[in-house]
C-alpha cells in the first residue's frame, strides 16, 4: 500500500468528521487520477478491503449527510471499475450489498436538479445509493443472494414520493442494470417494479416520460411477453385510471404521447387481453382516433404502437402446431376429440386477431397518406411477418396477411415517391420465392443457407425490413398461382403510361428475376418423385395461363408500350430454358391451344398454309407446352415487330431463342411449328422474324454435334417446310399488292423502300446464302426422292408463275426503288446466283456420288429446274426496266457473268443440251436487244455466248453437229451468225466452221439459208461437200440423240422437194455384236439403199417425191464402230457412186 493510500485510509478511519471529509475528498481525487495511472489503480485495488470497510461503516452509521454523500461517491467507483471489482472479496461485496438497500430506504429523499455526474454535491445520499446499484459490475451470483432487498430499494426509489427527477433516473438505470444481470428474477418480479415505470408514460413531464420509455425499450425482452402477474396488474391499472388518463391526453391534443403509452400498455397486457375483450375494445378506441389523424407524426406513432397489439396477440406459431396436432389426431380421433376442438377454437381466435391487426394496415396502404406513413405502416407489417414466425407460410396467413398487403403496396404504378415501398415489397417476394432453392442448397452445403437467408442480396439494394428476420419456408405448388398473380399485377402496374422508363425497366428486371426463381422451384417440384401427374399438369397449366395473360391480355391493354412486349419475350425465353425439353416437350403433357391469336388468324390462313404445303396447328388443338410457348412467342414477336424501333436488336433476341429450341433433344416439332407460324404472317415487315429463324437454324445446321437436328432434317415434312422457309422472303414480297395507278399511293405509304429496308435486303440475302450453303454442305435433301437445289428453284419458279402475269403484263412499266416489286426481283436474283454457285460446288463436281440414287438423272432434273428459274428471271429483267437499283442488285450483266461461270462447269451432253434448250429463248431476246443495253452488259453477254459455244465443243460424249441439232436451235444460230456485233458473229462463225462446217448437213433450216448463203459466198463460212464418210457421220445415232429428248422434228420439204423424216426417239442400247455380224448387216442395208436408188431413177429421175431417204435411225451400229464399218465397206465403188448420185 502506497503512502498516499495509507494517509487517506487513516483520515477516513478517523472519528473526526473533518478528517473523514478530507480523507474522502482525497480518495475521490486519487480515484480520478488512477484511471490514467495503472500503478495507482493497482494500489487502490490492493487496499480495497480496508477502504470498503470504512466506507460501509460510514454509510451505515449515523453520520452527517455530507460524509455519507462523499463515501457513496467513492463506493460507486470501487463497484464500477473492473480492476477493483475483480479483486473484491465475497465478504466485502456482501457487506456492500447489505448496506446499500439500507442507505436507499432510510435516507430522506430530496428533490434536485437534473442529474449530472460531475456535480456530486447536489445529490442526496439516497440518489447516490441508487446510483451505486446502477453502475456496479458485480457478478450475478453475488447479486442474486441480495435480490429481494435490492428490489425493494429500487422500488422505493422508483416510487419517489418527493418527485426527485434524479432519483427516478437513477432508479430506471438500476432496473436496466439488474435486468441485464438477473433477467429471470427481474421478469418474475416485473409486476412489482414495472408499474412505477409504465405509469410515468402518461406523465405530463416530458423528462419523466422519456426516462420511462427509454427504460422500457432497454428491458423490452424482460417485460414482453409479460408474466401473468404483470398482465393482471396492468389490466387493473387500465381499468382504474390509465385508460381515462389516455383519453384525457387525447382530448388535450397530446395524441402522440397517448398512443405511444397505449402501445406499451397493450404489450404488457399481452395474451391476457383475450380474456378481457371489453377492456381491449375500449382501448382500441384510442388508435381509432389516431389512425385517421391528419398529422403524419401521429399516424406514424400509431403504426409503432400497433406493434404492441402484435406483441400481445401474436406470440407463437399456432397454426403450424395446430396442423401437426391435427395430423396426429387422425390416428387417435377418439382420444383427442376435445383437444381438436380446442385447437379449432384457437385457430379461429388467432384468425380473428390477425384480421384485427391487418384491417387498419391495409386501410392505410390503400389510402393517400404521406410516404413516411406508408413506410412506417410497412415496417409494422414486416414486424407482424416476423412475429408470425413459420406460420406466415400457411395458406390462410398468405391469404390474410401477405396477399392483401402486397396488392396494396403495388396498387399504384412506381414513381419517385413510392419506389422505396415497391422495393421493399419486391425484396420480400424475392426472399420468399427463393427460399425453395435455398433449402436445396442447405441440404447440400449445410448451414451456409442460413447466412444467405439473412444477408442475401436484395433486388432493390435496400434491406431495412431485414432487421426482423422472417422465417420463410419452401413453398409448394399450391402457392404458385399466388406468386404468379402478384407478378402479373406488377407488370400491369409498371406498364402504365405515367411510369418513367427507368422505373419500368427496374420493375421488369425485378419481376423477371422473381419469375426465374419461381421456375427453379417448379422444376424442383416437377422433378420430385412425390409430385404426381395431376400436380405436374397443375403447375404447367398455371404457368401457361400466366404467360398467356401477359402476352395476350396484358399486351392488348397497354397498346403501344414497347417494353411490355420485350418483357413478354423474356418471360417465354425464361420458361423455355428453365424447364427444358424434358418437361415442355413431353408427349404426356398436352394443352388446348386456346390462344385468341390462333383463332383470329386461323380462318384466313389455314387454307393458304395447306395450299403452300406448310405444316400448321389449329385453334384448340392439343399441343405440348413448348408448342404453346412457340405460338405465344410468334404472337408477341408479330406485335413487337410492328412497334419496334430497333428491329435488329429484336432479331438478335429471337435468334437466340430459335437457336435454343432447334438444338433441343427433339427439334422436329419445334422447327415445323415455327415455320408454320411464320407463314401466318407473310409480309415484308415480318422479315425480321424470318431472319431470326433462319439464323437460328443456320447455327444448328452448321454444328456437326447437333445429331438430333441432322436426323430431323431427313424427315420428308421437314424437307418441304425448310424449302418453303427459303422462299419466304420472295413470298412475303409477292403478297404485297402490285403498283398500279389506282393503288400506287396506298402501296407507297404502306411499304416504302427506305434506306433501312435496303439494308434489310442485304441482311436477308446474306443470311439466305449462309443458310442455303449450310444446308447444301450438310447433304440436306440429297435422297432418291429429293433434290435440294432443284426443288428450291422449282418453288421459286412457282412464285414467279404466280406473279409473272402481273409483272409481264405491265410492259412499259418501270420498277423503281420506291416499288415493292423490286424486292422480289432483287432477292430472286441474289438467290439465283447463290444456287448456281452451290450447284457448281456440291452437285456438278460430286463425281463420287454419281452412282447413288441415279445421281445423273437427279442432277439433270436439278439443272432443268434451275435453268427454268434462270429463264424466268431473264424474261422478267427483259420486260421490266429497273432504274436506280439497290446495291447488290442482280442485273443482266451480273447474271450473264454468273451463267458464264456456271456453263464453264458443264461437261455432260445431257446437261449442256438441256441448258441450251431452256436458255435459248431468253438468250435470243437479249441478243436481239443488245443495241439498247449498256456496254458492260453487252460485254458480259458476249462472254456468255462464247462460253456457250465452248461448252458445246467440249461435251462428253461429243455432240454431233448435224441437221437435227441445227434445226432445233435455228433461231439462235440465225441471230448469232449474222449478228451486228462482231463480238457475237465472229465467234459463232468460227464455231460453225469447226463444228457444222466439218459435217454434211442433210437439210438446212429455211431461215438459215439466206444467212448461210451470204456468209459462204463471202468465204467466211464453210459448207462441207457431201461425201460418203461425211454422210455416214451425219447419219450416226448421235445426231438424233443430240436433239433434246422428248422433241420430235416433223418432215420438211427442201428446195429439191425431197422429203426427209427424222425419227428422234433414242434407240435402246443393244449388246455388243461381233465385227463380222456388223459388217454383214451394213452390207445388206447398203444393198437396200441401192435398190431404193434404182426405183427412184425409174419413177422420177431422182427428183420426185415418195422416195425415203434413210438416216442413221435405220442403222444399229454404235458410234465407236462407225469408222471401222465405213472402212470395211468403202471398197465397194459401185455402192459409193450410187449413194453420191442419191445425195
Amino acid at each position: 500500500m502506497s503512502e498516499e493510500i495509507e494517509e487517506i485510509h487513516s483520515l477516513i478511519s478517523s472519528d473526526e468528521d473533518f478528517n473523514k471529509s478530507s480523507g474522502y475528498s482525497a480518495l475521490l481525487q486519487f480515484q480520478r487520477h488512477s484511471c490514467a495511472n495503472p500503478s495507482s489503480l493497482q494500489s487502490l485495488a490492493h487496499s480495497s478491503h480496508s477502504i470498503l470497510s470504512s466506507i460501509v461503516s460510514d454509510i451505515s452509521g449515523d453520520r452527517h449527510e455530507e460524509i455519507v454523500t462523499q463515501a457513496s461517491k467513492c463506493l460507486g467507483f470501487m463497484l464500477y471499475h473492473p480492476s477493483v471489482v475483480s479483486v473484491l472479496r465475497v465478504d466485502d461485496a456482501n457487506l456492500v450489498l447489505r448496506a446499500l438497500p439500507t442507505l436507499i430506504t432510510t435516507t430522506k429523499l430530496k428533490a434536485s436538479a437534473v442529474f449530472l455526474i460531475s456535480v456530486f454535491s447536489s445529490l442526496s445520499a439516497c440518489n447516490l445509493g441508487v446510483w451505486c446499484l446502477s453502475v456496479q459490475q458485480l457478478g450475478a451470483s453475488l447479486l442474486v443472494t441480495h435480490f429481494h432487498s435490492l428490489l425493494r430499494a429500487i422500488v422505493h426509489a422508483l416510487d419517489n414520493p418527493m418527485g426527485s427527477l434524479s432519483t427516478t433516473f437513477e432508479a430506471t438505470q438500476a432496473v436496466m442494470k439488474l435486468s441485464g444481470q438477473l433477467s429471470e428474477q427481474m421478469k418474475g418480479s416485473s409486476h412489482i417494479w414495472a408499474p412505477p415505470i409504465y405509469r410515468r408514460l402518461l406523465s405530463t413531464d416530458k423528462r419523466e416520460r422519456d426516462a420511462s420509455e427509454r427504460c422500457l425499450l432497454k428491458i423490452k425482452s424482460t417485460v414482453i411477453s409479460p408474466s401473468l402477474d404483470l398482465s393482471k396488474v396492468v389490466v387493473k391499472d387500465m381499468k382504474t385510471k390509465l385508460l381515462n388518463r389516455m383519453k384525457d391526453l387525447l382530448d388535450n391534443g397530446m395524441k402522440t404521447q397517448a398512443i405511444r403509452a397505449w402501445g406499451w400498455f397493450v404489450r404488457m397486457i399481452g395474451s391476457h387481453a383475450l380474456k378481457n375483450r371489453h377492456l381491449v375494445n375500449d382501448m382500441l378506441k384510442v388508435p381509432e382516433r389516431t389512425f385517421t389523424d391528419v398529422d403524419p407524426q401521429v399516424q406514424i406513432a400509431t403504426q409503432v404502437a400497433w406493434e404492441g397489439l402484435i406483441d400481445a396477440l401474436v406470440h407463437c406459431p399456432i397454426l403450424v402446431s395446430e396442423t401437426n396436432a391435427s395430423t396426429e389426431e387422425n390416428t387417435q380421433q377418439k382420444q383427442h376429440s376435445s383437444g381438436r376442438k380446442n385447437c379449432d377454437d384457437q385457430a379461429n381466435g388467432f384468425s380473428k386477431s390477425i384480421k384485427l391487426i391487418m384491417t387498419p394496415l391495409i386501410g392505410i396502404m390503400s389510402s393517400k397518406c404521406d410516404i413516411s406513413v406508408h413506410s412506417s405502416c410497412l415496417n409494422t407489417w414486416c414486424y407482424l411477418l416476423h412475429k408470425l414466425d413459420i406460420s406466415i407460410n400457411e395458406p390462410s396467413m398468405i391469404k390474410m396477411v401477405l396477399e392483401p398487403m402486397l396488392k396494396a403496396i403495388f396498387q399504384n404504378g412506381p414513381d419517385c415517391k413510392n419506389i422505396c415501398l415497391w422495393n421493399l415489397g419486391l425484396d420480400l417476394l424475392s426472399d420468399s420465392i427463393s427460399q425453395k432453392c435455398r433449402d436445396v442448397l442447405y441440404q447440400s452445403t449445410g448451414p451456409v443457407s442460413d447466412i444467405i437467408t439473412e444477408n442475401g442480396p436484395s433486388l432493390s439494394g435496400e434491406c431495412s425490413w431485414k432487421q426482423h428476420l422472417i422465417r420463410w419456408k419452401s413453398w409448394n405448388i399450391n402457392q404458385l398461382d399466388f406468386y404468379l398473380s402478384i407478378i402479373f399485377h406488377l407488370i400491369h402496374q409498371a406498364a402504365r403510361p405515367t411510369v418513367t422508363y427507368d422505373h419500368r425497366s427496374h420493375i421488369y428486371d425485378a419481376t423477371l428475376k422473381l419469375f426465374i426463381n419461381i421456375l427453379k422451384g417448379v422444376k424442383l417440384d416437377v422433378g420430385s418423385p412425390s409430385t404426381n401427374y395431376d400436380g405436374i399438369m397443375q403447375c404447367l397449366n398455371s404457368l401457361l395461363t400466366f404467360i398467356k395473360g401477359v402476352c395476350e391480355d396484358l399486351c392488348s391493354v397497354v397498346g403501344e408500350n414497347y417494353d411490355v412486349y420485350c418483357t413478354s419475350i423474356q418471360f417465354i425465353d425464361a420458361i423455355t430454358k428453365e424447364l427444358g425439353p424434358s418437361i415442355l416437350g413431353s408427349p404426356l403433357y398436352k394443352f388446348s391451344l386456346d390462344l385468341k391469336y390462333i383463332s383470329d388468324t386461323q380462318s384466313v390462313d389455314d387454307n393458304k398454309l395447306k395450299f403452300q404445303g406448310v405444316s400448321c396447328v389449329s385453334y384448340m388443338d392439343k399441343v405440348s407446352p413448348l408448342v404453346y410457348l412457340i405460338a405465344l412467342y410468334f404472337h408477341v414477336m408479330v406485335q413487337l415487330t410492328t412497334k419496334a424501333h430497333q428491329p435488329d436488336h429484336i432479331s438478335q433476341v429471337m435468334c437466340e431463342y430459335f437457336k435454343f429450341i432447334f438444338c433441343l433433344g427433339d427439334p422436329l416439332e419445334n422447327l415445323l411449328t415455327s415455320i408454320g407460324f411464320l407463314y401466318r404472317h407473310v409480309q415484308p415487315i415480318y422479315l425480321s422474324i424470318w431472319i431470326a429463324l433462319a439464323q437460328g437454324l443456320d447455327y444448328c445446321v452448321s454444328d456437326v454435334n447437333r445429331k438430333s437436328l441432322q436426323e430431323a432434317l431427313s424427315d420428308t415434312i421437314v424437307y418441304s417446310s425448310i424449302c418453303r422457309l427459303l422462299i419466304y422472303p420472295i413470298v412475303a414480297h409477292s403478297e404485297v399488292p402490285r403498283m398500279t395507278s389506282a393503288n400506287a399511293s396506298s402501296s407507297l405509304d404502306k411499304y416504302p423502300v427506305s434506306p433501312e429496308r435496303k439494308l434489310r435486303f442485304e441482311l436477308v440475302i446474306q443470311i439466305w446464302k449462309s443458310l442455303y450453303g449450310s444446308l447444301s454442305a450438310s447433304g440436306f435433301g440429297q435422297s432418291s426422292a429429293t433434290n435440294f437445289s432443284g426443288d428450291v428453284c422449282m418453288l421459286l419458279s412457282s412464285c414467279f408463275d404466280e406473279n409473272g402475269g402481273k409483272v409481264e403484263s405491265g410492259t412499259g412499266f418501270e420498277l423503281t426503288c420506291n416499288e415493292v416489286n423490286l424486292g422480289v426481283l432483287h432477292l430472286s436474283g441474289n438467290f439465283l446466283i447463290c444456287i448456281l454457285e452451290q450447284i457448281q460446288t456440291f452437285e456438278l463436281f460430286s463425281e463420287s456420288d454419281r452412282s447413288k440414287f441415279d445421281h445423273g438423272s437427279k442432277i439433270l432434273c436439278c439443272i432443268q429446274n434451275c435453268l427454268k428459274f434462270v429463264a424466268k428471271y431473264m424474261n422478267l429483267l427483259r420486260v421490266q426496266i429497273v432504274r436506280d437499283p439497290p446495291p447488290g442488285f442482280v442485273g443482266t450483266s451480273r447474271l450473264y457473268s454468273a451463267l458464264a461461270f456456271f456453263i464453264s462447269c458443264l461437261h455432260r451432253k445431257q446437261d449442256i443440251l438441256h441448258f441450251l434448250e431452256i436458255a435459248s429463248c431468253p438468250l435470243l431476246q437479249w441478243l436481239s436487244d443488245m443495241g439498247m443495253q449498256d456496254e458492260r452488259t453487252n460485254n458480259q453477254l458476249q462472254l456468255l455466248w462464247i462460253e456457250i459455244l465452248s461448252c458445246l465443243r467440249r461435251s462428253q460424249p461429243p455432240l454431233n453437229f448435224g441437221s437435227a441439232l441445227l434445226k432445233h436451235h435455228e433461231p439462235l444460230f440465225e441471230k448469232t451468225l449474222d449478228h451486228p456485233y462482231p463480238s457475237i458473229s465472229e465467234p459463232t462463225i468460227n464455231f460453225w466452221n469447226s463444228t457444222f462446217g466439218q459435217n454434211i448437213i442433210l437439210d438446212f433450216p429455211s431461215s438459215l439459208l439466206c444467212v448461210l448463203d451470204k456468209l459462204s459466198r463471202n468465204g467466211r463460212l464453210k459448207l462441207q461437200k457431201r461425201s460418203l464418210p461425211c454422210l455416214q457421220k451425219c447419219h450416226s445415232h448421235e445426231e438424233v440423240d443430240d436433239a433434246v429428248q422428248g422433241y420430235r422434228v416433223s418432215a420438211k420439204h427442201n428446195r429439191t422437194s425431197k422429203r426427209v423424216e427424222l425419227v428422234l426417239d433414242t434407240p435402246k442400247e443393244t449388246p455388243p455384236v461381233s465385227f463380222k455380224k456388223r459388217r454383214l448387216e451394213l452390207t445388206e442395208h447398203q444393198r437396200e439403199v441401192g435398190r431404193a436408188q434404182q426405183g427412184r431413177e425409174r419413177d422420177t429421175g431422182g427428183h420426185g417425191p415418195g422416195i425415203r431417204t434413210y438416216t442413221n435411225a435405220d442403222f444399229t451400229q454404235g458410234r465407236d464402230d462407225s469408222q471401222e464399218s465405213q472402212e470395211e465397206t468403202r471398197d465397194a465403188e459401185a455402192i459409193l457412186q450410187l449413194l453420191m448420185k442419191t445425195i
